[in-house]
């Protein structure tokens, strides 16, 4: 039994301290390796452009009816043709807005967006004070479960920010800071 456990424990170490590879420099993965690469994948977010994210089933729960018993909107008033669409598009909305891609979600936007941002450089320009932390924190909490709407769209938690759907894109429409 000695013998065996012996040549066990021997067997890997003699074979494999012979190998004449060099070591492999290593680095470790990040979320944003992992990622799509966003800048190259899209000019507008359109229904059917999922960029390979999905939804979990938990995000795809029927909404017809609220965890309090509500009734919302349905998605029609709401001007959206394709709910499983708009929440995929929501999902690459929170990644582009935690990867700060100002480009990206400049052409997101329905211009004018308030008085002052008229243009794609104008939403660059002053993206810092457009998408503040606390409509960033309203982005990445949206419970894809119970997605509020009405004639005018569809917000994110708090009413921070408001979406519609404009031909077959999907677009920002209101900011409240």
């Amino acid at each position: 039994m000695k013998k065996y456990l012996l040549s066990i424990v021997f067997f890997p170490i003699v074979f494999g301290c012979h190998e004449t590879k060099t070591p492999v420099d290593v680095k470790p993965l990040s979320i944003a390796d992992s990622a799509p690469p966003i800048k190259d994948a899209m000019n507008t977010i359109k229904p059917g452009n999922n960029m390979g994210i999905g939804l979990t089933g938990e995000e795809m729960t029927d909404d017809s009816v609220f965890s309090d018993g509500s009734i919302p909107t349905s998605w029609e008033i709401a001007g959206i043709t394709d709910s499983k669409e708009f929440k995929l598009f929501l999902k690459q909305l929170q990644l582009l807005v935690l990867n700060d891609d100002k480009e990206q979600l400049a052409r997101l936007i329905s211009y004018p967006l308030g008085k002052s941002i008229k243009t794609e450089q104008d939403f660059i320009k002053n993206y810092d004070r457009v998408f503040t932390k606390d409509a960033k924190l309203s982005i990445a909490k949206i419970n894809f479960s119970q997605i509020f709407r009405n004639s005018k769209g569809a917000m994110s938690e708090d009413g921070k920010v408001w979406f519609s759907q404009q031909g077959e894109e999907f677009k920002i429409i209101a900011i409240n800071n």
